[in-house]
């Protein structure tokens, strides 16, 4: 999230040498909270052209996208998709604003946050 252009370089190299299909999102949720931030991070990036032409990165589609935040992972463990679910952007928002915390990110947002979670825990996770 800090750096788009470090995450394309990350995410090209993923997706070019093992493969669209062999990608899967991942997270430590578990102990920070939603990741909905970096999901959307990762949503709205690209690979430049420069970076495609240069170093053969595949342009990061939607189709791509896609099988890398949940299609490769459901097909792992054996899980269709649900196809069809219809909302619009406006009744997700109302949606996420309805759960308990407002869908905000749960953890450590500062430095100083994430050590004193890293003391508490005598250095776990980490």
């Amino acid at each position: 999230m800090r750096s788009p252009e470090q995450a394309a370089h990350a995410i090209g190299k993923l997706v070019k040498y093992v493969g669209e299909n062999n990608v899967l999102w991942g997270t430590d949720c578990l102990f920070y909270g939603s990741p909905q931030d970096q999901i959307q991070a990762l949503r709205s990036l690209k690979i430049s052209e420069e970076f495609q032409e240069r170093y053969g990165y595949p342009e990061l589609t939607r189709d791509i996208k896609g099988k890398i935040l949940g299609r490769n992972g459901a097909r792992l463990y054996g899980i269709e998709p649900v196809v069809g679910c219809e909302f619009t952007r406006r009744e997700l928002e109302e949606m996420r604003k309805s759960l308990p915390g407002a869908n905000q990110t749960l953890g450590p947002r500062t430095p100083q946050e994430a050590a004193m979670v890293r003391t508490h825990h005598e250095g776990w996770p980490g």
